[in-house]
């Protein structure tokens, strides 16, 4: 708030400044006027152009406008006027006096358009920051509520299926405790979504202690042999961006594999690119699936959501949402996602984006 202050007065006394030079423009100009008989002409034009390059950098209230240039009008015409009538000066010669008149009064015009335009343009970008703001306090806050409730859920089913005798009873805790997990993975979904709107700035990543991080984080929650294989660099990627989509590929790697199979979160720096992904010791992705994100879909439009979703799933990745979010990411960072067989012979899923 006081940042802003200090800029609107700045710009105050930078339009103030502007107005005051024209304001002596024109009494130099009126000086001319009467004491140079010849020079009528000249006197107007220098008014008409300075008034048309100043009002330009910072147009002052109108009222103020109207005022100095009638104001000059009136007094040029006060002093042609006894000239007009001696014959000293062509009669045609009052007509341009209303030039600077009619040029004020146009320039105020378009120049009012262009400020109500970028008044407008700011009002509705201030709009959108305070609208993805409240997306993202609103996806971070359901996460949260749904998290805290499913973990305790969860734990009380571990907790009966431990100390369940009967086999069918423990089967149907299973089942239970498997829908809490698809419920738990689209909360995650949910704040990765919300990732995609962010309004903070688009900082580089630190590949490496990125990547280091989220493999910690989900050696935690998953029996898959997790490791890091980064180059050193930065990747110009948001970090919060970057974080959801590689927690989407694990996401899927851990889907396309099982306990003790490999997935690798790699970096890899080359002249004009950075690749950043995972790949894994899985079956891999379906022909089809490989050839539809390597192809590139477009972004879609709302009512095109769910056909790009279907086209981006196979028999493992269940929704396709998962990818959409990640080829969201890689293209707000200029990039794109590429698909394909990894070192050991799964999926392997990387965005794609420019160095620097």
């Amino acid at each position: 708030m006081v940042w802003g202050t200090a800029s609107r007065r700045r710009e105050e006394h930078r339009v103030g400044a502007l107005f005051l030079l024209w304001l002596g423009i024109l009494v130099v100009c009126g000086l001319f006027l009467l004491l140079v008989p010849s020079v009528e002409l000249a006197a107007v034009e220098i008014v008409v152009l300075s008034f048309a390059v100043l009002y330009g950098f910072g147009s002052w209230p109108v009222v103020r406008t109207v005022v100095s240039v009638t104001g000059f009008a009136v007094v040029a015409a006060a002093i042609m006027l006894p000239r007009v009538l001696r014959g000293d000066l062509p009669a045609v010669e009052l007509v341009e006096v209303v030039t600077p008149v009619v040029l004020a009064a146009v320039v105020t015009y378009h120049v009012r358009r262009r400020d109500d335009a970028i008044d407008t343009a700011e009002a509705l970008a201030t709009a959108d920051r305070r609208r993805a703001r409240a997306r993202e306090r609103l996806g971070r806050m359901t996460s949260h509520e749904l998290r805290t409730p499913l973990t305790i859920a969860r734990g009380y089913v571990d907790h009966l299926a431990a100390s369940e005798p009967d086999d069918q009873r423990r089967e149907d805790l299973t089942t239970v405790r498997e829908e809490l997990d698809q419920l738990t993975r689209l909360a995650d979904r949910l704040v990765r979504a919300v990732s995609l709107d962010l309004g903070a700035p688009d900082v580089p990543s630190d590949a490496a202690e990125l990547l280091d991080d989220v493999r910690r984080r989900w050696s935690v929650i998953t029996d898959r042999e997790l490791v890091v294989r980064a180059d050193e660099g930065p990747v110009a990627l948001n970090p919060e961006r970057l974080r959801a989509a590689l927690d989407t590929l694990v996401e899927n790697s851990v889907r396309y594999t099982g306990a003790g199979d490999r997935i690798c979160l790699f970096s890899e720096s080359y002249d004009d690119r950075v690749e950043v992904g995972v790949e894994d010791s899985g079956p891999g992705m379906s022909a089809d699936l490989v050839e539809t994100v390597n192809r590139g879909q477009s972004a879609p439009d709302d009512d095109e959501e769910a056909d790009v979703s279907a086209l981006l799933r196979d028999a493992y990745s269940q929704t396709g949402f998962g990818l959409r979010i990640v080829q969201g990411i890689a293209r707000s960072a200029g990039g794109h996602l590429v698909a394909g067989r990894g070192t050991d012979g799964g999926a392997r899923v990387a965005l794609v984006v420019p160095r620097g």
